[in-house]
């Protein structure tokens, strides 16, 4: 480990990490509160929505994370520019990030729209839940083109250092989603009771109001006249096609391997209904506890990629080893403290979702068994986004697919038959979670030892 890890800038870095990750947690917590506003108001409905729910999520999830994580690049090469100084690159990451991200929408809308039933079935969704979730599914596909351009935005606001941004337009809008979830869920206000697909109609307004919020911000970023980022002219467009092109070929890695990442945790929901309505709902109410705890390791990882390509944007990638070390250490502390919570408040914590006493008993089981796998979870994905800043990102994106999809979803669907029952799901997905943060240290340290880093 290098001395400079010891050092005063030590505590400077982390301040710098810390400032920059919490309003990514923040960010992260609110879509995290959403999905959970969701589980809970749908359940006031009833279990089989929450199921139906549950199950669509195996689809609308992958395409979402796949969208996101082919964005990455946006990310990566808007902190290399502003660590380099180039403030018109970073405009131009931004149009390009925007156009890719409307392009991909549309792409991953219109396959969700032509085949949601037919890919629910082919993952294994109970028979019975295929065409309420097919539903909900082609709802949440008008949500794509909206969505991922908030996280082309999202992305370059956070290269340039202004994460905070990000966090004040994404908390504006979660209370209208909450209210039209509730609302259009269970017929309130005036709507008509809509169950699964009433709360997935909310999001989409949601997010058609938040593209707008978050393009707006990034377009008055400050410096936006050396940055370029409210050219309209010739000049400024022509290279955004080729730049359209880099950007998908740094992400297409990526993508495949957080699609097939989250196909893994989509296979266990799509297992999960097949001990029925009341393990499926536990099964949500414990993911959507995970993804809370999740949302401090994803600040800390979105804070660590910026640091790290602000380093090799430096012409110091050594630096952006030790803020990489940094960051691993608070994301590990961070979810160590989170999976003690989740312990000891765990009654608490399910109590707060509605649901029957069979599916809360389920929960229950199954929390203590999880909470102890996140600190593995904090380490890996933030060394993920420190290996995609150093331009590692195929590697990393290997790694995650055998942990995820093969260790993962393989390991489920082997013990699920086998007849492990329900916590087959939980020991699952802590196999993979161990897989991934194994194989991201042990490549970590590789690069690092490349670097000549004693």
């Amino acid at each position: 480990m290098p001395n400079v890890l010891f050092s005063t800038d030590t505590s400077a870095e982390t301040r710098r990490l810390l400032a920059l990750a919490w309003p990514v947690m923040l960010t992260s917590l609110n879509w995290t509160i959403l999905h959970v506003t969701d589980v809970i108001v749908v359940g006031l409905v009833g279990a089989h929505e929450v199921a139906a729910l549950g199950a669509s999520r195996s689809l609308t999830f992958i395409a979402i994370v796949t969208g996101l994580a082919w964005l990455s690049g946006v990310l990566v090469h808007a902190a290399r520019a502003d660590g380099a100084g180039d403030l018109p690159r970073t405009g131009q990451v931004l149009r390009e990030g925007l156009v890719l991200g409307l392009l991909l929408g549309l792409v991953v809308g219109g396959v969700m729209l032509a085949f949601a039933n037919a890919m629910l079935a082919g993952i294994g969704v109970a028979p019975a839940l295929v065409a309420p979730a097919g539903r909900v599914v082609r709802v949440m596909a008008l949500t794509y083109p909206p969505q991922l351009m908030i996280v082309a935005a999202s992305f370059f606001l956070e290269g340039v250092s202004r994460p905070r941004r990000v966090a004040v337009v994404n908390l504006s809008i979660l209370p209208l989603n909450a209210l039209l979830a509730w609302a259009m869920s269970g017929g309130h206000l005036g709507f008509s009771p809509m169950g699964a697909v009433g709360a997935a109609t909310a999001t989409a307004i949601a997010s058609g109001l938040g593209a707008v919020g978050m393009i707006a911000a990034a377009l008055s970023v400050p410096r936006a006249t050396e940055r370029g980022v409210r050219r309209l002219d010739l000049a400024a467009w022509r290279g955004v096609p080729a730049g359209i092109v880099a950007l998908a070929v740094f992400g297409i890695v990526p993508a495949i391997a957080s699609g097939l990442e989250l196909a893994g945790f989509s296979i266990l929901i799509a297992l999960s209904t097949r001990f029925g309505d009341d393990v499926a709902h536990a099964f949500q109410i414990v993911f959507s506890v995970h993804n809370v705890t999740f949302g401090l390791a994803l600040g800390l990882g979105s804070a660590c990629g910026v640091r790290v390509g602000n380093a090799v944007g430096e012409g110091d990638p050594k630096a952006g080893i030790v803020r990489a070390l940094i960051a691993t250490g608070l994301s590990m502390l961070a979810l160590g403290l989170c999976g003690i919570v989740l312990v000891v408040a765990r009654g608490p914590i399910v109590a707060a979702f509605p649901a029957d006493l069979a599916t809360h008993g389920v929960a229950l089981a199954m929390l203590p068994l999880w909470a102890p796998f996140i600190l593995f979870d904090g380490a890996q994905v933030v060394l993920v986004y420190a290996l995609r800043s150093l331009g590692d990102q195929v590697v990393a994106g290997a790694n995650s697919i055998i942990a995820y999809f093969v260790v993962t979803g393989g390991a489920g669907w082997w013990m699920v038959h086998a007849g492990v029952g329900p916590m087959a799901l939980v020991y699952a997905s802590g196999l993979g979670m161990v897989t991934a943060a194994l194989l991201h240290a042990a490549r970590f340290w590789i690069v690092r030892r490349r670097l000549h880093i004693d």
